[in-house]
């Protein structure tokens, strides 16, 4: 009962976050995830990429350097950093899987296969 009840309400929160209406909320900014940050979080622009992974608090964030706040000169752009041109759904559901393989192939050492597993996005072989 009392994980049903954990589960309900981080789905309840998830769910307001993803308002795109909702302005920044002061004091509230520092310590919980907003939609502010959130809609950082799915930015596709460069200075928006891997950031704000905090599902509710967004001190872990902010402690470890992956906070990015939001900014009104830049317009953050929705969707995938490099265009998906397939509508097929097993192509949708795999292609990032697949790009994941291609790059450990393409790389040559150990060090560099460690680098593109757990390495941020675009530490690919060569680079």
């Amino acid at each position: 009962m009392a994980v049903t009840a954990a589960v309900a309400t981080n789905l309840l929160y998830q769910f307001w976050l993803h308002a795109s209406w909702i302005p920044k909320l002061g004091w509230l900014e520092w310590v919980f995830n907003t939609p502010s940050h959130h809609r950082v979080h799915h930015g596709s622009n460069a200075e928006y990429l891997d950031c704000n992974y905090g599902g509710v608090l967004i001190i872990f964030d902010r402690l470890f350097g992956s906070f990015v706040e939001e900014r009104s000169d830049v317009q953050i752009r929705y969707g995938l950093s490099t265009p998906l041109l397939s509508h097929n759904p097993l192509r949708i559901a795999t292609h990032a899987w697949l790009t994941l393989a291609r790059d450990l192939w393409a790389a040559g050492s150990v060090w560099q296969r460690l680098k593109v597993l757990v390495g941020p996005p675009g530490g690919k072989a060569g680079e």
